[in-house]
């Protein structure tokens, strides 16, 4: 009689946050259509303390929307 639990090994379970991460960082720097790596630029507004976050694609010239990030 076999049982109904299923024995999963223990290496198994700790690659799985870092596999996720890894795909996850993958997804954050790569272009969605030419899979290049983005470009990152950083500009501070003192006047409303955010640091405006914009990619750009060097590879087909694509610019994402930009991040605000609120200074505290």
């Amino acid at each position: 009689m076999s049982s109904p639990y299923v024995r999963q090994d223990a290496d198994l379970k700790e690659n799985e946050p870092e596999t996720l991460k890894a795909i996850f960082i993958e997804t954050y720097e790569k272009c969605s259509f030419c899979n290049s790596k983005l470009v990152f630029t950083h500009d501070l507004n003192l006047g409303y303390l955010q640091v405006v976050e914009v990619a750009r694609c060097p590879g087909c010239g694509v610019t994402m929307n930009p991040k605000k990030f609120t200074l505290q």
